[in-house]
């Protein structure tokens, strides 16, 4: 009788087995959204990585044609609601993609529900900071002592600046402008931490701090660029960091109405 019973049990788990819908985690997926390289556990830059998580139906008919992506968060001692994101599905879709960008670590359940609030499949992921043993990040300064920033109207493919200037106008160009950094070596790091700063009511010192913005950079890259749009006309200086707070550059330009 046990032995039958064993039996018996084996055939549920098996059956259970094969009819289940799976999660699947991934940072690529083929045209018919098969996941490529699915795993659970991950590791995020500081600004963050977007994955694809999918549903795969197993071809078993889910209610409605909307589900929903629940993420909760393991926090005191239990997972607690964090985030969710509704999908419009087709009713023949077998794999249902939805991309989510995390941007904390942490560890996560992922799991979808239908529309009578039922849940479909669930997954544990975990949420590492990647490591920066292959960045070297530069924490000395001398190291940019060769760093060229120049003002430029555009950057062509390949990094040649097109009409470098010192200028740039709210009239003729909305105030645009290209920001570009060539230095003889690897910049050696991973993003680039610029502050701008404008002279207030013609004084001395660049004394209003405008903004900061950050840019992702490879860490092997010579030189790099990016568009900046000034708010308003006056004097402004440019001061750009490695990730590690070391000076790169600093660069002055004159905004004109």
């Amino acid at each position: 009788m046990n032995k039958i019973l064993q039996i018996i049990i084996f055939l549920l788990l098996f059956i259970s087995l094969n009819n289940a819908q799976t999660v699947y985690v991934s940072d690529s997926v083929t045209e018919k959204n098969e996941p490529i390289n699915a795993k659970n556990e991950w590791e995020i830059e500081p600004w963050g990585k977007t994955l694809h998580v999918i549903l795969d139906t197993e071809s078993k008919p889910i209610e409605g044609s909307i589900i929903y992506l629940l993420i909760d968060k393991f926090s005191d001692g239990k997972y607690q609601p964090f985030n969710s994101k509704s999908i419009n599905f087709q009713n023949n879709e077998r794999r249902i993609k939805c991309d989510y960008k995390f941007l904390e670590t942490g560890k996560y359940k992922l799991y979808f529900i239908d529309i009578s609030q039922r849940q479909i499949a669930s997954i544990i992921v975990t949420i590492t900071e990647k490591l920066k043993r292959e960045l070297n990040t530069v924490k000395r300064s001398n190291y940019y002592d060769n760093v060229k920033l120049v003002f430029c109207e555009k950057v062509l493919v390949g990094g040649t600046p097109i009409g470098i200037t010192r200028r740039a106008s709210l009239s003729e160009n909305n105030g645009e402008i290209f920001i570009q950094i060539t230095n003889s070596s690897p910049l050696k790091t991973g993003v680039i931490l610029v502050d701008f700063w404008r002279k207030e009511h013609r004084s001395f010192e660049y004394d209003e701090y405008i903004e900061s913005k950050k840019y992702k950079v490879k860490v092997n890259w010579n030189d790099t660029y990016f568009r900046y749009k000034f708010p308003k006309a006056g004097e402004y200086k440019i001061i750009i960091y490695n990730q590690a707070e070391v000076l790169i550059a600093t660069g002055f330009i004159n905004v004109t109405n």
